[in-house]
């Protein structure tokens, strides 16, 4: 069977169910350091000598330290990373460390093992992060830089012992995750903390004021707790780390075939597909019926009764050039059902819809100059930009980031950008620069860190 890696290219000789999606080859990619970037203005808050206090917080930085039982290690781990990339997609700037022998492993130096090895661990860790944030990070809509750190914090001296080395080297706001099995009974919960029941699934937090970093960080708990319930059930402690999740599908994406207003070069719209488009749409689902539909190998864990409880789904935009490609694959995967979404719509290009390149600059000749000066931030008259795509997709992601069924997203290239940089794709920044080509499937994965891999599936080229 062929491996997901970073590129596959399939044509007619291609055997049926000959993609093994429970197997990824290949490295997988460090996490980017902001898959988002922040805006420019706040990147130079620091340089225009603007204290912190200015903007009503007396703290440099904020860390969130996460902290589990043995037999929640690796939930714990699991939900570092997805806050990780989350918060970085949102365009805040983060760092994670490990308190460990390892960065991408799961063990932690035990207080009860070692005291003093323990402490060693923790300076070396909290070096690292005060390295980070004397770099003056870019800073996101929070203004104020993060720092993740999981550590063993499961006893009274080692919650006392860390607390006095952070307070040592400056004010900072500091909120305890806790992870158990069941409701911590320790008597030293105590200030801000989050207590994590992965048995229930529940957590209880004690109210926080004046960070937007723990109220993100909260928020994004709670839309993935089920998500790590079932991390929790199913993956096993021990085993490679970078093996595919068992009980999680395949995320899938494809841009739209090729639309009337692709062939004429004009902005948005609401176009039909043309007859090429109309074959793209047909080789998309093509490639459903052959290598998805009744793939065994489409994630371990899959049995008679998640088909039988209707494992996949389609979503498509409202626009027409998106649901007439959807609908041959939603025949093959769903008899038919498609859930259209007003979220999927492309970037609106305000009083530039239907236009073309020679006719936006003929009535509006300034909008490509600062269009091309900032292509991220720039938004239409009237319309949207990359960054209100951004807050438009982002609950659109938390569901994606936690669903177990077999999603098939069929977009448009903008909104295709926006989603694939927080799976995996390049950075918003780079993509704005580069095609989403037609006829192309993108495949997401996760391994047991959390760490997304995405894979380009290219099909057959359009008839000549």
């Amino acid at each position: 069977m062929i491996p997901l890696k970073t590129c596959i290219s399939l044509d007619d000789s291609t055997l049926e169910n000959s993609i093994d999606f429970c197997r990824f080859e290949g490295e997988t990619h460090p996490q980017k350091e902001c898959v988002f970037a922040p805006p420019l203005q706040l990147a130079s808050v620091k340089n225009a000598g603007i204290t912190m206090s200015g903007w009503g917080s007396s703290t440099s930085a904020v860390f969130l330290i996460v902290s589990s039982s043995l037999r929640c290690r690796l939930v714990a781990r699991f939900f570092c990373t997805r806050l990780l990339h989350y918060l970085r997609w949102c365009g805040e700037s983060v760092m994670f460390s490990l308190a460990g022998p390892n960065e991408r492993g799961i063990e932690l130096q035990r207080f009860e093992d070692d005291s003093l090895v323990w402490e060693k661990c923790m300076e070396s860790c909290l070096e690292s992060a005060f390295r980070y944030l004397a770099s003056r990070p870019r800073l996101g809509f929070a203004a104020v830089p993060v720092v993740i750190l999981l550590a063993d914090c499961e006893s009274m001296d080692a919650y006392d012992k860390l607390h006095g080395m952070l307070k040592s080297r400056g004010k900072f706001f500091i909120r305890h995750i806790w992870f158990d099995e069941d409701w911590r009974k320790h008597s030293f919960l105590k200030g801000l903390y989050i207590n994590v029941c992965l048995r229930q699934p529940a957590f209880r937090v004690t109210r926080s004021k004046g960070s937007i970093v723990c109220a993100k960080a909260t928020g994004y708990l709670n839309s993935c707790l089920p998500l790590l319930h079932q991390v929790y059930l199913d993956e096993p402690l021990v085993g490679p780390l970078d093996q595919t999740l068992r009980s999680f599908s395949p995320l899938f994406f494809t841009r739209h075939g090729q639309s009337e207003y692709n062939l004429q070069g004009r902005l948005g719209g609401d176009p039909d597909l043309t007859s090429l488009g109309r074959d793209d749409a047909l080789a998309i689902a093509e490639f459903f019926r052959k290598q998805v539909v009744g793939n065994k190998r489409l994630f371990a864990s899959r049995d008679a009764r998640w088909d039988e409880n209707g494992g996949f789904e389609v979503w498509c935009s409202q626009l027409k050039r998106t649901q007439h490609t959807a609908e041959p694959s939603a025949q093959v995967l769903t008899n038919g059902e498609l859930k259209t979404l007003k979220t999927l719509n492309e970037i609106h290009a305000g009083i530039c819809e239907d236009m073309t390149e020679d006719e936006i600059k003929a009535l509006y000749p300034l909008i490509q100059s600062f269009r091309h000066t900032d292509k991220v931030g720039f938004r239409y008259p009237n319309g949207e930009s990359y960054r209100d795509l951004l807050r438009r997709l982002e609950p659109l992601l938390l569901e994606l980031d936690v669903t177990r069924k077999c999603v098939l997203i069929v977009a448009h290239q903008a909104v295709l950008r926006t989603l694939l940089s927080f799976f995996d794709g390049p950075t918003v920044d780079e993509a704005v620069h580069k095609p989403c080509p037609h006829r192309t499937v993108w495949c997401c994965t996760y391994n047991r860190l959390g760490e997304p891999r995405l894979t380009t599936i290219t099909l057959k080229p359009r008839p000549e």
